[in-house]
């Protein structure tokens, strides 16, 4: 599965959280984005991103706009939906193409995000992304 396939589509971001936590999840973010399991995501291939995570302007809920680099230029994969899941400890959105159905898991830590992209129903982790502040 293509990394631009899991932002191709809305979300559903259904958690809430404090305006502190949303606050540290805002801003521009730059890193890699590494294929875990080609098996469950033949498609897959590693890249380095930008995401871009503004206010939705839904209490609690933020956009995240992922960007692809590819020769030296950024190149949009789409929009999703994140809300804070405290039951998991990370900025959560879940979504459904016709081809997956998956959920994020972002956690982030100071200047440093981190988090997986598990295929669902089997809960596979097929992306790990690991990003930096700017």
């Amino acid at each position: 599965m293509a990394f631009a396939l899991a932002f191709a589509t809305g979300s559903r971001a259904t958690f809430g959280t404090e305006p502190a936590a949303l606050d540290n999840f805002m801003g521009t973010w730059r890193g890699s984005s590494t294929c875990t399991d080609l098996v469950a995501a033949p498609a897959c291939r590693d890249e380095v991103v930008v995401y871009d995570v503004r206010p939705s302007g839904k209490v609690g809920v933020a956009t995240l706009k992922a960007d692809k680099i590819v020769d030296k230029e950024r190149v949009p994969m789409g929009d999703l939906e994140f809300a804070y899941d405290k039951g998991e400890g990370c900025w959560r959105s879940e979504f459904e193409t016709p081809r997956a159905h998956g959920v994020w898991c972002l956690v982030v830590k100071r200047k440093q995000m981190t988090g997986t992209l598990r295929l669902l129903p089997a809960g596979s982790t097929v992306r790990k992304v690991q990003l930096r502040h700017e």
